[in-house]
């Protein structure tokens, strides 16, 4: 189905639209594939990026695919021989940019037509000839993908169509358009005019008392000033009620422990470089040079890689999508260079040329960040309690002022607001507690 929806750009047009947008785009850079990744991204155009995730799910379907043709499950070296890498993320490309730019025009796809769309196609109907469920979803699930991705990329897949469509669709403007178009362009008018400067107006006379009278009355709006209300009002915020006296060393010490791993330590990073070959003959004559004495810098340089052809970033272990690769980087010392490695996608040397630490957060630095968010949490749990007790006391006369006193709250009082929330001087008040929310019961009461 998803092939069907990407027939709109099919024709040798469209390929030299989404040709010419792949260029433009291009300014921006597509990071790149084969020689590693960075992060959990292997391309990225404009603003949209293609996800690992993606990638492989859409490589592991070339490859069923192509298994079917042949005959037999293909590996990862027959599908590097019949260049499935490459064209997958082509197509992947391909489409991001459409996506990129339809994200920009605004372009979408309403949920309701999408599900006619579903209801509609061939691929899921039952023997009846109306949809059926259990088709669809094993028809999704041999695609390898979840109902709610499914659905997404059919979303993209008919936004890219629209987009398709509108460069090389047989689309006919309204006529509307068309007229207002035309007089745009073509629209002619000649002007007269007269200037007239003071000394040909002459004196003025000031105006008499009923003059200024009936221009008042005309004109009452002009002087009018909106009405102004002065508030006090009880403020229960965590930031306001929070004390951080009342948690302990030992309270803090159990938070600090639980998130140590996860927040207050800085894992390990280094600056990776590898080069992929093409196969293993490739990657043992590397080597050998290697053993011989030629630099990895010249390695990189009789391949006519660039620096960042090879440089996978200053990155963490759990950034480097490919494990036998991280698990080399990270046995290495800095400045050496590791032997073949058989990479995911090709036999891999990989060199590490700095190493910056892994850095943890002591609990004394940490204790009054974890204290404070400690002393908001209660502080935000004693709002929740105390709300039901301050409401019987107001709903039994007592004044705002006496609940501030009696509860240890932050009494503010605001002397001039109008309907729309700004102060005497008109100027909106940042500060104001419930916002628009506050305004409206204000002027309600």
């Amino acid at each position: 189905m998803l092939n069907a929806l990407r027939k709109g750009a099919g024709g040798w047009i469209a390929q030299l639209f989404i040709a010419l947008l792949v260029v433009s785009f291009a300014v921006w850079g597509v990071s790149g594939f084969l020689t590693g990744f960075q992060g959990d991204t292997v391309a990225t155009v404009g603003k949209t990026d293609v996800s690992a995730q993606q990638f492989f799910r859409e490589y592991d379907l070339a490859k069923r695919r192509l298994g079917q043709q042949i005959g037999q499950a293909v590996t990862d070296e027959q599908a590097r021989l019949f260049g499935i890498p490459g064209q997958v993320l082509g197509r992947l490309v391909t489409e991001a940019t459409l996506n990129d730019e339809a994200d920009t025009l605004g372009l979408g796809v309403s949920g309701e037509t999408l599900a006619t769309q579903i209801k509609d196609d061939p691929t899921f109907q039952g023997p009846t000839g109306s949809f059926d469920r259990n088709r669809f979803i094993q028809v999704i699930n041999n695609a390898g993908m979840t109902e709610d991705q499914f659905v997404a990329e059919l979303q993209k897949s008919y936004v890219r169509q629209q987009l398709a469509s509108a460069v090389v669709g047989a689309m006919e403007p309204p006529d509307a358009y068309l007229r207002a178009f035309h007089d745009y362009l073509n629209e002619e008018r000649s002007i007269a005019y007269l200037v007239l400067t003071p000394d040909q107006v002459g004196a003025v006379a000031d105006p008499t008392e009923t003059e200024l009278t009936t221009f008042f009355n005309e004109n009452k709006s002009d002087w009018r000033t909106p009405e102004l209300r002065s508030v006090s009002v009880v403020r229960m915020t965590p930031e306001d009620m929070a004390n951080t006296g009342d948690v302990s060393d030992e309270e803090a010490q159990k938070v600090y422990d639980s998130q140590l791993a996860t927040r207050f330590t800085e894992p390990e990073r280094r600056q990776v470089e590898q080069i992929v070959f093409k196969d293993m003959a490739d990657a043992t004559e590397a080597a050998s040079a290697l053993a011989d004495g030629t630099t990895f810098d010249a390695l990189k340089t009789d391949r006519g890689l660039t620096d960042a052809d090879v440089d996978l970033g200053l990155i963490t272990r759990d950034k480097i999508s490919d494990p036998d690769v991280a698990e080399a980087a990270f046995s290495l010392t800095e400045g050496s260079v590791s032997g073949i490695v058989e990479g995911r996608f090709g036999p891999v040397i990989v060199r590490v040329t700095a190493i910056e630490p892994e850095v943890v957060t002591s609990f004394e630095a940490a204790k009054a960040e974890i204290k404070q968010e400690l002393a908001a949490a209660r502080a935000a749990q004693e709002i929740t309690d105390q709300f039901d007790v301050i409401e019987d006391a107001r709903a039994g006369g007592a004044t705002l002022q006496e609940i501030a006193s009696n509860y240890g709250l932050k009494l503010v009082t605001y002397p001039g607001i109008d309907a729309t929330g700004n102060d005497v001087d008109g100027v909106a008040i940042a500060d104001l507690p419930g916002g628009n929310e506050l305004v409206s019961a204000v002027f309600e009461s």
